[in-house]
């Protein structure tokens, strides 16, 4: 699995089609912007606004949460998720190109663990049920 930021089209596009969007109002003609407007003028209570504020910082709280080895943010930058653990990595951190994207990732934590993995006891436990 992969994250990468991928609003910047979005932004283009809302941005293209309020620059070029005509209404008879002058306005941009989007509904968010109206319902904003709407809301804080006819309401005027702070929980409409503490609502819209709310969701802001959650989706600034939820790209912190998401870290690295490097201990660093989400920030925009692609990141692959570890097929084992589950952790997200940067693309810089695990030395990944974006035209060279593996399908399934392992992370190199979780390649080394493999190796140092104690291999189990049954080999022992079998020699010894044949020498007594």
């Amino acid at each position: 699995m992969i994250m990468e930021y991928t609003q910047y089209e979005t932004q283009r596009s809302e941005d293209l089609r309020s620059h070029n969007n005509m209404s008879p109002l002058d306005s941009s003609g989007s509904t968010a912007e109206s319902y904003t407007s709407d809301t804080t003028l006819s309401a005027g209570s702070p929980t409409h606004q503490f609502s819209s504020s709310q969701e802001l910082n959650d989706s600034e709280e939820e790209s912190e949460l998401i870290t690295c080895f490097c201990m660093k943010p989400y920030a925009g930058r692609p990141m692959i998720e570890c097929s084992e653990c589950e952790t997200w990595i940067h693309f810089s951190c695990a030395k990944i190109r974006k035209n060279n994207v593996p399908e399934v990732y392992t992370c190199q934590l979780c390649r080394d663990s493999k190796f140092t993995a104690r291999k189990s006891n049954r080999v022992r436990t079998e020699n010894n049920k044949f020498t007594t």
